[in-house]
Order: structure tokens, then C-alpha cells, then sequence
């Protein structure tokens, strides 16, 4: 009796060691999560890239005179406080340099827009002070100059200009939002946890007509500074006495951003995976109507 109890004291034993080895390790929560949500309690989750434009009516309390969010962010990384990233997945971080390179303005002169070969054939050197040595005809009829002859005073030439101009906090009017759309079984409720931010230059002022990102930021390091920063205020023009902070906004959903893509295979924006703009936002809606039926779903029955 006491042989048949050791032997399945053991068994036990070991049965009890091969199921520890066997169980999965705990998946590490999101580290760019503000409010990480445990792996074993999400349902259902989806990748969701938003714009938001800042000039749109309903962000505009983001984007207040002196209070803009562009401002606060181009402060916090001259300030060091803020790191900035080249792109959404937050792997590779940017140096202060490389941040101001990004937010040059780009030459709108219109020599600048000329080709190399264009300007070796002489077009954009119309205003170009003519040299003394020159003795040749210079080829539009207007024939040769005499060696030593006096060279006229270029008052009307138009100086070079050597300033590096930068894009103001005002002019940085998109925000592209990278989040995930979460369902928590324990709490049967539908979660928007923003993981980056990205800084935009609207196609409209760039040279090329195409939007240009400037860097990609953590939200979870803009949230802090948000909270630290009683400036940081989502302005109420309703009622100003009922000015929010901007982490609270954010929290409470107070803007307006369509989706433009959802995560995919071919990691395509909504617009060329449907074939168009309208097609595209038809199913930006769509999307948002279904992630609300999926919450409501998992009330039913």
C-alpha cells in the first residue's frame, strides 16, 4: 500500500513539472501602451492608422493661437525631453540635427526649380552680372563686347539668398495616429490605445504636392509631457472656463481623425486597396460601424 501511495505521489510529481514546462511564457504587455491591457484579456484587436487635420472645426481646439500642439512638440525635442523617431514603428530614433533637417522649408525659387541642364543652357541667368573679360557674341544677336569695356552696375540683379528657413507649429496642421482597436473579454468593451503620433507638412506646402513626415513620437512620452504641462490645453470656446488638458482629449475622444488604413497583408492605405478616394472613405466608415457592432455584440445573448 505504502509502494502504490509513493508511486503516485511521484506521478503526480512529475505530471505537475511536465505541465509547467509545457505552458506558454506570459506574453510582456505593450510597452507604448498608456493603459497596457493584459494579452489573455483581448478578444479582438486591429491595427488602425488615422488623419487628423488640425484646420478641420472640431481639432481646431488642439490647434489654438500660441497653444498649438505642433508648438508644444517642436519645444520638447529642441528641449531634449521629447524623442523623436524616423517612423511609426518606433525603432529608430532621430537626432536633434536630423529633427531640424526634416522641418527645413523647402526652396521656392524658381531657379531652384530648374534642372542642372537647365541651367547649364542659361535659362534662370537673366538677372547673372555680365563679366569684363567677355569678348564673344553672346549669341541673341546682341554682338560682341570689346575686351575692357565697362561693365554696367547690376543695381536690378536680385541678391542670393543664404537664410535656411524652417515650417512654423502653425503651418504642421496633420497628425497621423497609429492605434489599436482592442476588445477586452473581462470588461466587454471596446478600447482605442494609441501607440505614436506622427508629425505631417500638408502636401499644400510642400514643393512636391505630397505630404512630408517630420518625425514619429511615443504617445506615451507626449501623454506625460501633456499632464506636466498645464499650457497643454484643449481650448473650449464654448465655455472657457471648461478647458481640458490634452491627454484628457485625447482620452475622452475629442477630435476627429477617418481611418486610412487598417492593418493588411500588403500594408496598402485604404484608397488603393478599394481604388479611390470615395471608395476609401466609404470603407473608413464602414470600419468604424463595425468595430461598434462588434462591441455591441458581445452583450447579446
Amino acid at each position: 500500500m505504502k509502494l502504490v501511495s509513493k508511486f503516485l505521489l511521484f506521478s503526480a510529481i512529475v505530471g505537475l513539472s511536465f505541465q509547467s514546462l509545457a505552458q506558454e511564457k506570459p506574453v510582456p504587455v505593450n510597452p507604448n501602451s498608456v493603459r497596457p491591457i493584459d494579452e489573455s484579456s483581448i478578444h479582438y484587436k486591429a491595427r488602425l492608422w488615422r488623419r487628423m487635420d488640425l484646420n478641420e472645426k472640431i481639432n481646431q481646439p488642439f490647434f489654438s493661437v500660441n497653444n498649438e500642439i505642433s508648438k508644444f512638440i517642436l519645444e520638447w525635442v529642441k528641449a531634449g525631453v521629447l524623442t523623436p523617431y524616423s517612423n511609426d514603428s518606433l525603432v529608430t530614433k532621430l537626432t536633434t540635427d536630423q529633427f531640424q533637417e526634416n522641418l527645413k522649408m523647402e526652396e521656392q525659387s524658381e531657379e531652384s526649380a530648374l534642372s542642372d541642364a537647365e541651367k547649364a543652357a542659361g535659362f534662370g541667368a537673366e538677372g547673372a552680372t555680365p563679366t569684363a573679360a567677355s569678348g564673344t557674341d553672346d549669341g541673341w544677336g546682341g554682338g560682341a563686347k570689346p575686351a575692357g569695356a565697362p561693365v554696367k552696375d547690376a543695381f536690378e540683379a536680385k541678391p542670393a539668398s543664404a537664410a535656411v528657413s524652417y515650417y512654423f507649429p502653425k503651418e504642421l496642421s496633420i497628425l497621423e495616429i497609429r492605434e489599436d482597436a482592442v476588445i477586452d473579454r473581462r470588461r466587454s468593451r471596446l478600447y482605442f490605445d494609441i501607440q505614436s503620433i506622427t508629425l505631417i507638412i500638408p502636401a499644400s506646402k510642400t514643393k512636391a504636392g505630397f505630404d512630408k513626415s517630420v518625425a514619429s513620437f511615443r504617445y506615451k512620452d507626449l501623454y506625460k509631457l501633456f499632464r506636466s504641462n498645464p499650457n497643454c490645453i484643449w481650448y473650449n470656446s464654448e465655455n472657457e472656463t471648461q478647458h481640458k488638458n490634452m491627454a484628457d482629449a485625447f482620452d475622452l475622444r475629442m477630435f476627429q481623425a477617418r481611418i486610412i488604413k487598417k492593418g493588411n497583408v500588403e500594408n496598402k492605405f485604404l484608397t488603393d486597396l478599394y481604388g479611390g478616394e470615395k471608395e476609401g472613405l466609404m470603407m473608413s466608415q464602414l470600419l468604424e460601424y463595425k468595430l461598434l457592432e462588434m462591441e455591441h455584440d458581445l452583450w447579446e445573448n
